[in-house]
């Protein structure tokens, strides 16, 4: 078992932690066959799961309940890029490609706009594989830590505050 990084802030990242931790792993890395949502149910709502197909697709697999009201729609089947600010998308693509060249955790503080808030929320996204097709799947848990100010408007991500790799045993990106 890994120690549970320092950088989480909110119970639900660290019980999604511990949970993905529990799974067994080859070279680092869960597969997604291993990977049950009823056993982390009280979480669902707030977790997505991507598939990285290529650079120019990373198809949303699995939406939560929560993060589907936040955004006004289910993005389930669609590609994860356009949901982002065009100006956001090349940072997300490096964090992407850092994450999966050396299997590791990511934690970001991001600023989202939700229900017309604009709220600080941590997100932490960690590695499985998808065997059948080879791909790198990115599963993550959005924990809200506050809402900072008021912003009518869409959801979206507005950007990235602040990141932390977390070491699974494959090191970390460079």
């Amino acid at each position: 078992m890994l120690a549970e990084p320092d950088v989480l802030q909110t119970a639900g990242a660290r019980i999604f932690f511990n949970y993905w931790d529990s799974l067994p792993k080859k070279d680092f890395v869960p597969d997604r066959s291993d990977f049950s949502p009823g056993r982390i149910a009280a979480l669902m709502p707030a977790v997505t799961i991507l598939e990285v197909v290529s650079e120019d697709l990373i198809l949303q697999r699995l939406t939560g309940t929560a993060i589907c009201r936040a955004l006004g729609f289910d993005p389930t089947g669609g590609n994860a890029l356009e949901m982002m600010q065009p100006n956001v998308r090349p940072d997300y693509l490096n964090l992407i490609r850092k994450q999966i060249s050396t299997p590791c955790g990511r934690w970001n503080l991001i600023r989202s706009r939700r229900d017309n808030l604009i709220d600080r929320v941590e997100v932490l996204t960690l590695p499985m594989r998808h065997a059948p097709t080879g791909h790198w799947m990115i599963l993550s848990y959005f924990g809200t830590i506050e809402s900072i100010s008021y912003d009518p408007g869409p959801y979206e991500i507005l950007a990235y505050e602040n990141t932390s790799w977390v070491d699974i045993g494959a090191g970390v990106p460079r």
